[in-house]
């Protein structure tokens, strides 16, 4: 079957843009129906507003769909002009950036970035390369700023450059400044020359700045933005905030990320034109490091993409979480086929990710003439809990019930039912956002459940109506002190809660805070993380301010 019939009538796709000029999607056949009845199938489980999907075959054929809404209010359809926030997609931009400096001469990928911005207050000691910012192994923080508050206003790293790997959108951040300072131009301007321009991205924007927000797609964020997020919880009109960073700057349109993975498709055969070498584009969709952190197993990251397993084959990845969306891009170089698709929430423990890895499958399935697979399923099954079923007794004699339900349990106390889904490994979080603010987090002694935790109030196991364990004793006062919400009023940091279960501290009631020998906290339970947590502003012994990685958060009274 040769590439042009593959492209009109095995995958019943839209004609190549280069011959066309114009995308026009064909009926909705075969392959194309198949991933349309998941898409809609993922609005419908998570309740989402809106969404836009562009799908790319072999021969460069194209399809764009949307789906639901851009203004819930007005009940105004997603339509092909809108812009979608892509987020960490864009870090991919930003490495096409560097790339485009570095095939000028300009820098090495080696270059220590204290030679490139020698205002910035890296690691004394860090030894920070560009490629350990391309492929977050620099040993950085998630998301501190490049000049962070607290301590001594220094960057810090949790473990040597390549020991391990770490995402940090500070390190696309510095890339940003890094293009900027070898550029001469704003980030912003320097991404539409150097990528955007010469790939035909014409609608796409490299800042998200207010005097554009007209052209947006309304997004939405939880309404409840101080605790965990359900499936389809109620939501809201989000807050509009403007990005300039390499970690997150671009905004575009399906048509344009079309586009976009037909770059990628042709990188990852090894043709560059009209960014890069050929040597290059093979070098930039390279993987560079294992990354076990990310959300497959057997994933591994190159320079602003993942290289990740779909099927029996690594694909080009990423994701994008916002305040206001949420994107995926997946991209099968040696098929000829891509998928991205984006929704107009953010802030929510979803990304597409499942749908653009199943269109990218079933696409080459098409075009390879293969039996197209069942995906996987849009809500992953509810495991079999009956290990956490049974009572559980407070220090006052209180009672908490806990019993099976189709999304995960029922925890009843005195007679009030809270219905709860997963919200991680031993924790779970209510389905109704007003019944709960802190999860519900059993605690086991080896395999056994000894113990559940809902915020501060311990629940000990009875068996035969005696309890399998002692309750463990109050929190010393100075731990105790370090307890309460904080929050930052920015809605990309949003607030917290600090929590004591005995003599331990916890973030949000299930991330672990270790104590450091030089004083604040590590968050996590890897002993490399390079996240921190430190308290101070101190009245009455309680401390008024939280300095996580950086930002100020205040205390709040919840």
């Amino acid at each position: 079957m040769d590439v042009d019939r593959r492209a009109v009538v095995g995958l019943g796709l839209g004609a190549s843009l280069a011959v066309a000029g114009a995308a026009r999607a064909q009926p909705a056949t075969g392959a194309v129906a198949d991933i349309d009845a998941y898409a809609r199938a993922h609005m419908e489980a998570h309740s989402l507003p809106g969404m836009t999907l562009a799908l790319v075959g072999p021969g460069n054929a194209q399809t764009i769909r949307h789906y639901g809404y851009a203004n819930l209010e007005t009940r105004k359809p997603v339509g092909d002009d809108q812009l979608f926030q892509i987020g960490s997609i864009s870090k991919s931009f930003t490495g096409l950036c560097i790339f485009r400096l570095m095939q000028a001469g300009k820098l090495s990928l080696q270059d220590e970035v204290r030679r490139i911005l020698p205002e910035v207050p890296l690691p004394a000691n860090g030894h920070i390369t560009v490629q350990s910012l391309l492929n977050h192994s620099s040993g950085l923080p998630d998301d501190a700023p490049p000049f962070p508050r607290g301590g001594d206003q220094r960057l810090w790293q949790g473990f040597a450059v390549g020991a391990q790997w770490s995402y940090s959108n500070v390190g696309y951040a510095l890339l940003g400044m890094i293009v900027e300072r070898l550029d001469g131009r704003p980030l912003g301007e320097a991404m539409r020359a150097l990528v955007l321009e010469p790939l035909g991205m014409n609608s796409t924007r490299a800042a998200i700045v207010t005097a554009d927000r007209a052209r947006y797609a309304t997004g939405y964020s939880p309404l409840y933005g101080d605790r965990a997020y359900p499936r389809g919880g109620p939501l809201a009109p989000g807050a509009w905030t403007p990005v300039v960073t390499g970690a997150g700057c671009v905004a575009s349109t399906a048509a344009d990320m079309a586009r976009y993975i037909r770059y990628l498709i042709a990188a990852g055969q090894g043709h560059g034109a009209p960014l890069l070498s050929d040597a290059n584009a093979l070098r930039f969709c390279s993987a560079t490091i294992d990354a076990p952190g990310w959300a497959l197993p057997g994933s591994k990251y190159a320079n602003g993409l993942a290289v990740v397993p779909v099927g029996d084959r690594p694909l080009l990845h990423h994701t994008g979480g916002m305040v206001l969306f949420n994107s995926a891009i997946h991209v099968d170089p040696v098929a000829g086929v891509g998928a991205f698709a984006s929704t107009n929430v953010g802030l929510i423990p979803y990304r597409p990710r499942g749908l653009t890895a199943y269109a990218c499958a079933r696409l080459r399935a098409e075009a390879e003439g293969a039996p197209a697979k069942p995906p996987e399923p849009v809500v992953a099954a509810t495991p079999d809990l009956s290990i956490l079923h049974g009572r559980y007794a407070a220090r006052d004699g209180s009672v908490l019930e806990v019993g099976p339900h189709a999304r995960g349990i029922v925890a009843t106390i005195a007679s009030r039912a809270t219905l709860m889904e997963i919200g991680g490994p031993d924790a779970f979080i209510a389905l109704d956002p007003a019944a709960a603010q802190h999860p519900l987090v059993f605690r086991r002694a080896g395999s056994a459940v000894a113990r559940a935790w809902w915020g501060e109030r311990e629940y000990v196991r009875l068996a035969g109506g005696q309890p399998v364990a002692a309750h463990t004793a109050p929190p010393p006062a100075a731990l105790a002190a370090l307890t309460g919400h904080y929050e930052n009023d920015d809605p990309w940091r949003g607030g917290f809660r600090v929590t004591a279960q005995g003599e331990a501290l916890f973030l949000d009631g299930t991330t672990p805070l270790t104590p450091l020998p030089t004083g604040g906290f590590r968050v996590g339970e890897k002993d490399w993380s390079p996240e921190r947590l430190a308290f101070d502003g101190a009245v009455a012994g309680r401390p008024q301010r939280a300095v996580s990685s950086g930002v100020d958060y205040v205390r709040r009274a919840t």
